[in-house]
C-alpha cells in the first residue's frame, strides 16, 4: 500500500518531491521510502518511464529512448542558447560561487547582463549573495532549475571538466625558440 501512495505522490508532484516531504505526508520512516524507491525504480526500469532522483528529490520522467517521440508531442523548439550562454552556465556550475569579474576574467570576454540575466530567468543561475570586497559584487551559482533541466541529482553528477574538453581542441602553446 505504502509502494501505491509514494507512486500517486511522485506521479502528482509537478516538482521532485523530496524525501523530507514524503516522510511528512505519509507519516513514515526513512527506511520504508527507501525501499519502496527502490522497488519503484526497479519495476519501473524497463518501461517508458522512470523514476529518477533529480535535483534534490524523486520524479517520474520519460525513459531516454523515447525522448524524441514524447518531444512530437509539444512541438514547440527549445529556445537556442547563444555560445556566451553556454560558456557562462559552465563557468558558474563549474567554479561557483563567482563574481562577474571573475567570470569574465575565465572567459577572456565582458559577459553582458542579457545572458547573466537569460539564464537567472530560466532559474539555473541565481545570485547566492555578495563577496566581502570592494564594491561588494554579486555572487553567482546554480539555481535549482539547473540541476532539474539537465537531470541532476547534485552538481558532483556533473562530468569532470576535463572529459568535456577534446585534447586537440586545447590550444598548444609554444616556447618561442632562442
Amino acid at each position: 500500500m505504502l509502494n501505491q501512495q509514494l507512486e500517486a505522490l511522485i506521479f502528482a508532484s509537478e516538482t521532485p518531491l523530496t524525501l523530507e516531504k514524503m516522510r511528512h505526508i505519509l507519516h513514515t520512516d526513512s527506511s520504508s521510502l527507501h525501499q519502496c524507491l527502490a522497488e519503484l525504480q526497479a519495476h519501473y526500469q524497463t518501461r517508458g518511464i522512470q523514476l529518477q532522483q533529480v535535483a534534490g528529490g524523486w520524479q517520474f520522467r520519460t525513459a531516454a529512448q523515447y525522448s524524441e517521440q514524447v518531444g512530437k508531442l509539444w512541438q514547440t523548439r527549445a529556445p537556442k542558447l547563444s555560445r556566451a550562454m553556454l560558456e557562462t552556465l559552465a563557468i558558474i556550475a563549474y567554479q561557483q560561487p563567482i563574481t562577474r569579474a571573475e567570470i569574465e576574467q575565465l572567459r577572456g570576454i565582458r559577459v553582458s547582463s542579457s545572458v547573466l540575466h537569460g539564464l537567472m530567468e530560466r532559474g539555473w543561475v541565481q545570485i547566492q549573495g555578495r563577496k566581502d570586497v570592494p564594491g561588494r559584487p554579486h555572487i553567482y551559482g546554480t539555481g535549482k532549475s539547473f540541476l532539474h533541466d539537465f537531470g541532476l541529482h547534485t552538481l558532483r553528477d556533473l562530468p569532470e571538466a576535463a572529459q568535456l574538453v577534446e585534447r586537440h581542441d586545447i590550444p598548444q602553446t609554444t616556447e618561442p625558440t632562442p
